[in-house]
């Protein structure tokens, strides 16, 4: 079988860089999720009074 040298170190090379943007990315993406919730707006809203709550704040206000 004939090596090539010039596509051997190539390849050598190739799977540790691709095993390193891989993981670049990954904490990339970890970075950003994180940064998600702390950004006003992208956080779920609070669930809405039902009307039993609304009407339960009423009932102590002076006539």
């Amino acid at each position: 079988m004939h090596r090539n040298a010039k596509t051997e170190p190539a390849a050598a090379v190739a799977t540790p860089l691709g095993l390193c943007a891989s993981l670049t990315l990954a904490l990339l993406l970890a970075e950003m999720k994180a940064l998600e919730a702390m950004m006003p707006g992208l956080a779920p809203e609070a669930p809405k009074p039902t009307e039993a709550e609304i009407e339960a704040g009423f009932d102590n206000m002076p006539v």
